[in-house]
Protein backbone atom coordinates (compact mmCIF):
# COMPACT_ATOMS: atom_id res chain seq x y z
CA UNK A 1 0.00 0.00 0.00
CA UNK A 2 1.20 3.43 -0.88
CA UNK A 3 1.03 6.35 1.57
CA UNK A 4 0.97 9.90 0.41
CA UNK A 5 2.61 12.46 2.62
CA UNK A 6 1.67 16.12 2.35
CA UNK A 7 4.07 17.92 4.68
CA UNK A 8 2.96 21.43 3.55
CA UNK A 9 -0.51 20.84 4.95
CA UNK A 10 0.53 20.14 8.48
CA UNK A 11 -1.81 21.28 11.22
CA UNK A 12 0.69 23.80 12.55
CA UNK A 13 0.90 25.70 9.21
CA UNK A 14 -2.89 25.87 8.85
CA UNK A 15 -3.31 27.19 12.39
CA UNK A 16 -0.67 29.87 11.80
CA UNK A 17 -2.42 31.01 8.58
CA UNK A 18 -5.73 31.36 10.43
CA UNK A 19 -4.08 33.44 13.15
CA UNK A 20 -2.47 35.76 10.60
CA UNK A 21 -5.80 36.17 8.82
CA UNK A 22 -7.56 36.95 12.12
CA UNK A 23 -4.92 39.57 13.00
CA UNK A 24 -5.19 41.16 9.55
CA UNK A 25 -9.00 41.44 9.87
CA UNK A 26 -8.70 43.00 13.35
CA UNK A 27 -6.09 45.49 12.10
CA UNK A 28 -8.21 46.47 9.09
CA UNK A 29 -11.27 46.92 11.31
CA UNK A 30 -9.29 49.10 13.73
CA UNK A 31 -7.95 51.16 10.82
CA UNK A 32 -11.51 51.74 9.53
CA UNK A 33 -12.62 52.95 12.97
CA UNK A 34 -9.64 55.35 13.22
CA UNK A 35 -10.32 56.75 9.72
CA UNK A 36 -14.02 57.22 10.48
CA UNK A 37 -13.25 59.00 13.76
CA UNK A 38 -10.75 61.25 11.95
CA UNK A 39 -13.27 62.16 9.26
CA UNK A 40 -15.96 62.97 11.84
CA UNK A 41 -13.51 65.07 13.86
CA UNK A 42 -12.38 66.94 10.76
CA UNK A 43 -16.01 67.63 9.76
CA UNK A 44 -16.89 69.17 13.13
CA UNK A 45 -13.62 71.08 13.46
CA UNK A 46 -13.85 72.63 10.00
CA UNK A 47 -17.53 73.53 10.32
CA UNK A 48 -17.10 74.94 13.84
CA UNK A 49 -14.31 77.23 12.60
CA UNK A 50 -16.52 78.38 9.71
CA UNK A 51 -19.40 79.27 12.01
CA UNK A 52 -17.30 80.96 14.67
CA UNK A 53 -15.38 83.12 12.19
CA UNK A 54 -18.25 84.01 9.86
CA UNK A 55 -21.61 84.89 11.35
CA UNK A 56 -23.10 85.29 7.88
CA UNK A 57 -22.39 81.72 6.78
CA UNK A 58 -25.10 79.21 5.90
CA UNK A 59 -23.23 76.38 7.56
CA UNK A 60 -23.79 73.62 10.06
CA UNK A 61 -23.59 74.66 13.70
CA UNK A 62 -22.34 71.54 15.44
CA UNK A 63 -23.66 72.29 18.93
CA UNK A 64 -27.20 72.90 17.74
CA UNK A 65 -27.18 70.31 14.97
CA UNK A 66 -29.21 72.38 12.55
CA UNK A 67 -28.70 73.46 8.97
CA UNK A 68 -30.11 76.65 7.54
CA UNK A 69 -31.68 76.48 4.10
CA UNK A 70 -29.88 78.09 1.16
CA UNK A 71 -29.99 81.91 1.24
CA UNK A 72 -30.74 81.83 5.00
CA UNK A 73 -28.15 82.98 7.55
CA UNK A 74 -27.39 81.19 10.83
CA UNK A 75 -27.13 83.03 14.14
CA UNK A 76 -27.13 81.09 17.41
CA UNK A 77 -30.22 78.83 17.32
CA UNK A 78 -32.12 80.56 14.49
CA UNK A 79 -31.96 81.03 10.75
CA UNK A 80 -32.70 84.40 9.11
CA UNK A 81 -33.77 85.39 5.62
CA UNK A 82 -33.85 88.92 4.23
CA UNK A 83 -36.42 89.15 1.46
CA UNK A 84 -35.69 91.05 -1.71
CA UNK A 85 -39.33 91.50 -2.62
CA UNK A 86 -41.06 94.59 -1.27
CA UNK A 87 -44.40 93.80 0.41
CA UNK A 88 -46.65 95.31 3.05
CA UNK A 89 -46.33 93.97 6.61
CA UNK A 90 -49.13 91.41 6.32
CA UNK A 91 -47.91 90.08 2.96
CA UNK A 92 -44.39 89.91 4.37
CA UNK A 93 -45.61 87.85 7.30
CA UNK A 94 -47.48 85.46 4.98
CA UNK A 95 -44.32 85.06 2.87
CA UNK A 96 -42.35 84.12 5.99
CA UNK A 97 -45.04 81.67 7.14
CA UNK A 98 -44.95 80.06 3.68
CA UNK A 99 -41.25 79.36 4.38
CA UNK A 100 -42.01 77.76 7.76
CA UNK A 101 -40.92 80.92 9.60
CA UNK A 102 -42.35 84.25 10.78
CA UNK A 103 -41.22 87.85 10.85
CA UNK A 104 -38.25 88.03 13.19
CA UNK A 105 -38.37 88.72 16.91
CA UNK A 106 -35.40 90.58 18.40
CA UNK A 107 -34.49 89.27 21.86
CA UNK A 108 -31.14 90.93 22.51
CA UNK A 109 -28.72 93.68 21.53
CA UNK A 110 -26.46 91.00 20.03
CA UNK A 111 -29.25 89.78 17.75
CA UNK A 112 -30.16 93.38 16.82
CA UNK A 113 -26.57 94.10 15.74
CA UNK A 114 -26.43 90.82 13.82
CA UNK A 115 -29.56 91.46 11.73
CA UNK A 116 -28.57 95.09 11.20
CA UNK A 117 -25.47 93.74 9.40
CA UNK A 118 -27.72 91.75 7.05
CA UNK A 119 -29.22 94.96 5.67
CA UNK A 120 -27.73 97.46 3.25
CA UNK A 121 -27.03 101.05 4.29
CA UNK A 122 -30.20 102.95 5.31
CA UNK A 123 -32.45 100.00 4.40
CA UNK A 124 -35.70 99.38 6.31
CA UNK A 125 -37.13 95.90 6.87
CA UNK A 126 -40.31 94.63 8.52
CA UNK A 127 -39.87 92.72 11.78
CA UNK A 128 -42.47 90.88 13.89
CA UNK A 129 -43.43 93.91 15.95
CA UNK A 130 -46.92 95.47 16.07
CA UNK A 131 -49.29 97.49 18.23
CA UNK A 132 -52.32 96.61 16.11
CA UNK A 133 -54.09 94.80 18.98
CA UNK A 134 -53.90 97.81 21.33
CA UNK A 135 -52.55 101.14 20.16
CA UNK A 136 -49.35 102.02 21.96
CA UNK A 137 -48.80 98.52 23.39
CA UNK A 138 -46.07 97.00 21.24
CA UNK A 139 -46.00 93.22 21.10
CA UNK A 140 -44.08 90.56 19.25
CA UNK A 141 -45.92 88.14 17.00
CA UNK A 142 -45.52 85.37 19.59
CA UNK A 143 -47.70 87.45 21.97
CA UNK A 144 -44.87 88.63 24.23
CA UNK A 145 -44.66 92.28 25.14
CA UNK A 146 -41.56 94.16 24.13
CA UNK A 147 -39.05 94.40 26.97
CA UNK A 148 -35.80 95.34 25.22
CA UNK A 149 -36.24 98.18 22.74
CA UNK A 150 -34.13 99.90 20.11
CA UNK A 151 -36.47 102.70 19.04
CA UNK A 152 -35.15 105.70 17.14
CA UNK A 153 -35.39 109.02 18.99
CA UNK A 154 -39.00 110.26 19.15
CA UNK A 155 -40.29 106.80 18.15
CA UNK A 156 -42.76 105.20 18.14
CA UNK A 157 -44.81 108.26 17.26
CA UNK A 158 -47.82 106.79 15.40
CA UNK A 159 -47.47 109.56 12.83
CA UNK A 160 -50.80 110.29 11.21
CA UNK A 161 -52.48 107.84 13.59
CA UNK A 162 -51.81 104.91 11.32
CA UNK A 163 -48.41 103.39 12.17
CA UNK A 164 -49.00 100.00 13.77
CA UNK A 165 -46.12 97.91 12.42
CA UNK A 166 -42.47 97.84 13.39
CA UNK A 167 -39.48 98.02 11.10
CA UNK A 168 -35.75 97.74 11.59
CA UNK A 169 -33.85 100.69 10.15
CA UNK A 170 -30.24 99.88 9.24
CA UNK A 171 -27.79 102.29 10.88
CA UNK A 172 -24.05 102.48 11.48
CA UNK A 173 -24.72 102.18 15.22
CA UNK A 174 -26.37 98.74 15.11
CA UNK A 175 -29.88 99.44 13.86
CA UNK A 176 -32.94 101.13 15.28
CA UNK A 177 -36.69 100.60 15.23
CA UNK A 178 -39.37 102.77 13.72
CA UNK A 179 -43.14 102.46 13.55
CA UNK A 180 -44.59 102.67 10.07
CA UNK A 181 -47.88 102.17 8.28
CA UNK A 182 -48.45 98.46 7.78
CA UNK A 183 -49.47 99.18 4.18
CA UNK A 184 -45.95 100.42 3.24
CA UNK A 185 -44.07 98.17 0.83
CA UNK A 186 -40.58 97.15 1.93
CA UNK A 187 -38.37 94.14 2.47
CA UNK A 188 -38.63 91.97 5.58
CA UNK A 189 -36.60 89.64 7.78
CA UNK A 190 -37.92 86.12 8.47
CA UNK A 191 -36.72 83.94 11.35
CA UNK A 192 -37.04 80.23 12.05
Amino acid sequence: SKHIFLPALSLGGCHRSKQLLKHAVVCLGFLCVVLLAGNIGQFFFCNFNTVSTNLNSNSFYPFVGMLCPKKWTKFKTSCYFVSTERRNWTESRHACVDEGADLMIIDSHEEQVFVNRLLHKDQNAWIGLTDSVEDGVWMWLDGNTVTTTFWQAEQPNNYGGNQDCGELVQTQSGGEWNDDGCFSKQISICEK
